[in-house]
């Protein structure tokens, strides 16, 4: 059976006016149109953001004086599923910042958004001095002032006779 030329586009005039029109495109998910709207305002405004050093302005306030004490936060690892806070702890304090973790990612992602991050990783540090309240040093006894007086005399040479002056102020006042 042939269908002819004029019975062919009348079927395709009809088609054409017939035919359904194309399916609508759905509405873009809402994580998508929100990141259109907050991206711009986070860049103009300077947003928390989730970066590390965004993230340390607001340390004490998200894990508490105890904890932001003796931590830092150094970088966020891992990808959108499982991401990783890297922080930073001297010595001990590494341990116990691993053992409290249940409670500080849920802080952290109290701010951050739900599930933002699911573990900490603790770098140990050097513990530094400045966290430790060091005792003053003590002067010298006259008896040790005389002493080291007595064995710099002989030196003629102001700059060495000064150095070796400090460098035996610092051994005698060492406890």
């Amino acid at each position: 059976m042939s269908i002819s030329r004029k019975d062919k586009q009348a079927l395709t005039d009809w088609l054409e006016q017939k035919r359904g029109k194309p399916q609508y495109r759905p509405a873009p998910m809402a994580g998508v149109a929100v990141g259109k709207v907050l991206r711009p305002l986070s860049k103009k405004f300077g947003g928390g953001g989730a970066s590390a050093a965004a993230l340390s302005k607001h340390w004490p306030e998200i894990v508490g004086a105890r904890w932001a004490k003796i931590s830092q936060p150094l970088k966020f690892t891992g990808s959108r599923d499982g991401r990783t806070l890297v922080i930073t702890a001297p010595g001990a304090a590494a341990t116990l910042i691993m053992s409290a973790s249940g409670p500080i990612i849920e802080r952290l992602n109290g701010y951050l958004g739900d599930g933002y991050i699911s573990r900490i990783r603790v770098i140990q540090t050097k513990m530094t001095t400045s966290n430790q309240t060091s005792l003053p040093k003590r002067g010298l006894s006259p008896r040790e002032e005389t002493q080291l007086q007595e064995g710099l005399s002989n030196i003629d040479n102001d700059g060495l006779k000064k150095a070796l002056e400090k460098l035996g102020r610092g051994v005698l006042t060492d406890d």
